[in-house]
């Protein structure tokens, strides 16, 4: 027998899709990094991306410091301060999204830098 999928997992991902898709655009449209202005929408859409995607933080963080030191040093210092972004952005995230109707702090601008967890430096290579 098949097992089918709930509607609330359809639901998580056409929310998870549309929050990626939507920050993109923003993102290539100029409405991110740089811009002077930002929408409700803006933060509420920032805030959702940074609580579903901050996980992305932990392997960012163990390959860049793999790269600049060892692979020691990339599964136990990268994993900490993986685990510490995460963290942060999703606290951040979390915050965003409570506080998105609301002009906090002063016209919508981010709270952390960079706004999206895929502007951070990705893998380095030397």
């Amino acid at each position: 027998m098949k097992k089918r999928r709930s509607a609330g997992s359809w639901v998580g991902l056409a929310c998870a899709l549309a929050v990626v898709g939507y920050g993109a655009t923003a993102q290539a449209a100029g409405g991110a990094m740089g811009v002077s202005t930002y929408t409700p929408g803006d933060k509420l859409v920032r805030g959702l991306a940074n609580v579903l995607l901050g996980i992305i933080e932990i392997p960012r963080n163990i390959h860049n410091t793999t790269q600049e030191d060892s692979l020691l040093a990339g599964w136990t210092v990268g994993v900490g301060k993986g685990l510490g972004y995460t963290v942060l952005r999703m606290v951040v995230g979390v915050y965003e999204v409570l506080t998105f109707p609301f002009p906090l702090p002063k016209d919508y601008v981010p709270v952390y830098q960079p706004e999206y967890v895929w502007q951070a430096p990705g893998p380095r290579y030397k």
